[in-house]
């Protein structure tokens, strides 16, 4: 198996790096982080959250999570017009500094350092040994942005070869799609991608992981970058390596580490650990992955959640005052926008230990438990921020699409089921979870409260996800709390475990926790490519880039429309050719009758007499209302050309079979590109 997923990457990134267009997108994807790095540094240590002394290591992740929370909320509020879903939270940004920026103003003089306060010679060479750490450490992330990238490239988005250029698979192609249509109208609607102008039924805008998207948008309209190259290139790495290096600092800071080692097996954790999935199962049953290929799908709310963690870990040893619990509260409360699923798992899980905590309390206390004046503030704050962001969500128009059950599926079945039971049996170093938890449990300790976060909102969504299994997007409620939640909790459980075995004095006990859990870091790092290379370009042959270029060169206002099959398509503003439009900026159409593909996945009859649940609102259902329906020529040309629909496109796979008497515009090998009379 090895063999099989080493030569096509391998294969793929002789190409990747001979593009030159790669290298362009990765140094502006650098200069891009590194300016997120300066100032998130600095915002961090002028609110008070990040300490001048703390380690190169968190210095920057604590750094580069601020700088693109910060950045990301403020670019969304102001190229939105205001509208951006994360709006409130820009604001409570603004707010947090202005407080900041206050308290300095009013406490300078008494901070100035007198001549006794002044660093002593014995304090310089501390200082430098920082220093040269953080350099290093700056230059070690830079080669992991490049890494990263031509990996992404060797596997989800390919670079064109002899003439051709590989089509991405739709998924990726839309979430590129959409920091493109961000960067143009500012409006945070999940179906732009449509081709349709309106869709009725639909909200003006919705709620989704829009975090990622709006980076993008500002890497396009910055840097003129493509939307493919802004996502995989430029955004994606930085988001990874934040997330990496967060996850590093907390293993160190929950577990009172001073290792490098422990950081580095933070990082690598986040980047690989995952259940390995021993037997063969139905399709989810293998989607339990790191974030490396997690980040494509949780992006900004993963890195969200790591620095709310961190703030609920150091808040304890910070100084009173306003500035940070505004800071931190909001920081918090973004994980709302970034993405609405997994801020519901953290409200579980932050809810079930609270529950747990004041139940406790008052069974052996007769009071509530003692939370310290900031942890008040930062919950208060958050909640001000979330209900801020609700309540601004629904005045813009915000709202959930929901795909609705598709038929036959019946919850809890025996899909969900065999694809629980397996993600179990392979989790391996999860299994620490609870033993760390058994160790801790009797410490008041804030890493007691994250195993028990963990247990619980995993349970929860693994619940939730058998609850809904109909509605297919809810196995994010499942696969979510893998990737962004537990991971990083199994990675502290592990270290904790490793050094309280170490301790005791059983060494080699510990050796054995850690050999284990490094095989499955390294099986975790095969299934990830597995995952990679199967959302990258596999599902029709190449276009020719001379067909790419014909179709740049029709009107910017131009759709083309294509013949399709039932089961083929996933949704109608998620076509399967949608990689077209991420390569021309042209928007494509589907034309057919979509049925229901996602119910055979999740343990629903496979019949091309069910419709998808969502094309329902499809304006293609008024054509092709069953599988059966041949609409004629003429109705097919009177509707595209209702809908500024002018062109068609054709190939082996899809054979122009909507307008006969197209006239062809431009061709290459079997592609061709039609305009209907």
């Amino acid at each position: 198996m090895a063999t099989g997923i080493v030569l096509p990457v391998f294969g793929e990134l002789g190409i990747t790096i001979a593009d030159g267009t790669v290298w362009l997108s990765i140094g502006e994807g650098l200069l891009f982080g590194a300016v997120c790095l300066v100032f998130g540094v600095w915002v961090a240590r002028f609110v008070g959250l990040l300490e001048a002394d703390a380690p190169a290591g968190e210095t920057l992740g604590v750094g580069l999570a601020s700088g693109l929370l910060v950045f990301a909320a403020w670019w969304g509020a102001v190229a939105s017009g205001g509208r951006s879903s994360f709006t409130p939270v820009a604001v409570g940004f603004a707010i947090g500094f202005g407080l900041a920026f206050a308290r300095r103003r009013g406490t300078a003089a008494a901070e100035r350092p007198s001549a006794e306060s002044r660093p002593v010679a014995s304090e310089e060479p501390a200082r430098s040994r920082s220093r040269t750490d953080l350099v290093v450490g700056v230059v070690a992330s830079a080669v992991f942005v490049v890494a990263v990238a031509l990996l992404y490239g060797s596997t989800l988005v390919q670079s064109p070869r002899a003439g051709v250029q590989p089509l991405e698979v739709m998924d990726e192609a839309y979430y590129s799609i959409l920091g493109a249509d961000l960067a143009k109208t500012g409006t945070e609607a999940i179906y732009s991608t449509s081709g349709f102008d309106a869709i009725q039924g639909l909200p003006a805008q919705t709620w989704y992981h829009w975090g990622e998207a709006w980076l993008a948008s500002a890497a396009i309209t910055i840097f003129g970058a493509a939307a493919l190259d802004a996502r995989h290139f430029m955004v994606l790495p930085i988001l990874l390596l934040a997330a990496a290096a967060m996850t590093g600092t907390l293993v160190r800071r929950v577990t009172g580490s001073t290792s490098r080692g422990a950081f580095l097996f933070g990082f690598l954790a986040c980047l690989f650990l995952a259940p390995v999935p021993f037997i063969a199962g139905p399709h989810f049953s293998s989607w339990a992955v790191g974030l490396i290929f997690g980040i494509t799908l949780y992006g900004l709310g993963a890195v969200a959640v790591l620095f709310a963690t961190y703030g609920l870990v150091v808040l304890g040893g910070r100084h009173a005052g306003w500035p940070l619990p505004v800071f931190a509260g909001t920081a918090t409360a973004l994980i709302l926008p970034a993405h609405i699923v997994i801020a519901l798992l953290a409200l579980i899980g932050v809810g079930s230990v609270s529950a747990i905590r004041i139940a406790r309390s008052l069974f052996t206390t007769r009071r509530l438990p003692t939370v310290s004046l900031l942890s008040r503030q930062t919950f208060v704050v958050t909640a001000l921020v979330v209900a801020a962001t609700v309540t601004w969500g629904l005045l813009t128009g915000h709202g959930a699409v929901s795909s609705g059950p598709s038929p036959g599926v019946t919850p809890f079945n025996a899909t969900w089921a065999e694809t629980v039971v397996i993600v179990f049996l392979g989790a391996g170093a999860f299994l620490a979870i609870a033993i760390a938890w058994l160790m801790a449990r009797k410490e008041a300790t804030i890493e007691a409260d994250l195993y028990l976060g963990a247990a619980a909102l995993l349970a929860a969504g693994a619940i939730g996800w058998g609850a809904r299994l109909g509605d297919y997007n809810t196995f994010h409620l499942f696969f979510a709390g893998i990737a962004v939640f537990a991971t990083p909790v199994t990675a502290i459980a592990v270290w904790s475990i490793w050094s309280r075995l170490r301790v005791a004095g059983h060494r080699p006990l510990a050796i054995v926790v850690l050999v284990l859990c490094g095989v499955q870091l390294e099986l975790g790092a095969a299934t990830s490519i597995v995952q990679l290379e199967a959302f990258g370009p596999h599902e029709y042959a190449p276009v020719p880039e001379a067909i790419l270029a014909g179709i740049r060169a029709l009107p910017a206002d131009a759709k083309l429309a294509y013949s399709c099959q039932p089961f083929e398509e996933l949704a109608p503003w998620d076509a399967r050719l949608l990689g077209l439009d991420a390569h021309t900026g042209r928007r494509v159409v589907p034309m057919c009758f979509e049925a229901d593909f996602f119910g055979q996945l999740i343990g629903g009859q496979k019949s091309a007499d069910i419709p998808n649940p969502l094309f329902q609102w499809a304006p293609q259902r008024a054509l092709y209302p069953d599988a059966n329906a041949r609409p004629s020529p003429a109705s097919v040309a009177a509707f595209l050309k209702a809908n500024g629909i002018d062109y068609i496109y054709a190939d082996t796979m899809h054979p122009n079979e909507l307008v006969p008497d197209a006239t062809l515009v431009v061709t290459g090998g079997t592609v061709q590109v039609l305009r209907i009379p």
